[in-house]
């Protein structure tokens, strides 16, 4: 069910040049599709875990997969801009509920000594759910008929599948009195200076690489590099989260800094191929970047969870853990990503996306030479 509901929410990513050609909307637009997304994703996901630990996990569960579902109707009746957003804006609001809950439940149906695993591969999961989504979705915009609408009606029957799944299991919550929802999000004291200086600047680079890949790239291939061939669109949203998945496994014992150092170096590096690609009209070059870049970006993310982990006393991970998450939707899928796609319309593709490289190299420096160094005066927990 988490690849599933990861798929039915990353299905677009190939389709956007489409409605970029029938709806005629510029590059600001296009960053639109992830900010709607987020916008939505973060409230729910700061209070839909909570809610599922008063009414039970099923429940909020079946509430994701309609509201995902309601979205998914939305977009095969091809609606205008503002419609399409707002189905973007519903499977936000769905994923912020039903991923964390979903993990939960797997592992509260688990033995103790396997939930560490499956809190693993739950992440490998969603990452690699999300891949599989733009991969499936460029497939069916290439090769099979009305394309802004089959994906949806296949993904659909595949919810329904879902819902019958859930109902034949166990509920493992029982449910408490009722008690307030909050949006309060905290900050340890004793490890803000590592979060200001290293989490949130490194997890708000990697998301913007991977934000500006899965909004901006599909856009790029189809007008800067003349790609016609929606598979190969839909190529480069799946290579950027698979590699980042595949990354993690592969580096899983790396320790943090030298993952986030070594991943924000090679994402800056490896963007390079993107930008050089426009004047060399090289899709090959793009894609073989795009994927290095996405590996990239898995290491940092890595890295960020695992610092979160070892710095933050149990008492305060969870809350480290949720603030860090948070900074890297807030920060990669926002305002940042709205200024690449400003500046794209403003002064072409290729310009903003070597402005983007030379901005997060900047701030990269920043984060080696600066934050990593706040690493040292904390004692891992």
């Amino acid at each position: 069910m988490l690849v599933l509901f990861a798929i039915g929410t990353s299905l677009i990513t190939p389709l956007i040049p489409l409605y970029k050609q029938e709806l005629g909307f510029g590059d600001t637009v296009v960053t639109l599709f992830l900010v709607c997304y987020v916008i939505a994703l973060v409230p729910s996901m700061l209070t839909m875990g909570q809610l599922s630990d008063r009414i039970g996990r099923k429940r909020v569960l079946v509430i994701a997969i309609v509201v995902l579902s309601i979205a998914q109707i939305v977009l095969i009746a091809t609606p205008p801009l503002w419609g399409i957003l707002l189905a973007r804006a519903l499977q936000g609001a769905a994923t912020g509920a039903f991923f964390g809950t979903c993990t939960a439940f797997l592992v509260e149906q688990t033995r103790p000594e396997r939930r560490h695993a499956i809190a693993v591969f739950s992440s490998v999961s969603v990452r690699g759910g999300l891949a599989l989504g733009p991969g499936l979705g460029g497939v069916f915009a290439q090769y099979l008929p009305r394309p802004l609408e089959l994906p949806f009606w296949v993904h659909l029957v595949g919810l329904a599948a879902a819902l019958g799944i859930l109902r034949t299991l166990p509920e493992t919550v029982v449910p408490t009195p009722k008690r307030p929802l909050t949006l309060a999000l905290s900050v340890p004291p004793a490890e803000r200076a590592v979060f200001w200086r290293v989490l949130v600047p490194s997890g708000m680079l990697f998301s913007l690489f991977d934000g500006v890949c899965l909004s901006i790239i599909p856009v790029f291939e189809v007008q800067d590099l003349g790609v016609d061939n929606y598979a190969l669109v839909g190529a480069a949203g799946f290579l950027v989260l698979m590699s980042g998945a595949v990354s993690q496994v592969i580096f899983r014992s790396l320790p943090p800094t030298p993952a986030i150092s070594w991943g924000l170096a090679l994402a800056c590096v490896s963007f390079v191929g993107v930008v050089i690609g426009a004047p060399l009209r090289s899709a090959p070059l793009v894609l073989v970047a795009v994927t290095f870049t996405g590996a990239a970006c898995g290491l940092v993310f890595k890295g960020g969870i695992d610092l979160a982990t070892r710095i933050a006393p149990p008492a305060d991970r969870g809350k480290l853990i949720s603030s860090y998450y948070v900074a890297c939707y807030l920060g990669g899928f926002s305002i940042p990503l709205l200024v690449v796609g400003i500046l794209a319309d403003l002064i072409g593709r290729t310009q903003a996306l070597a402005i983007l490289v030379g901005a997060a190299a900047l701030a990269s420096v920043w984060t080696w030479a600066w934050g990593l160094r706040a690493i040292d005066r904390l004692t891992p927990h």
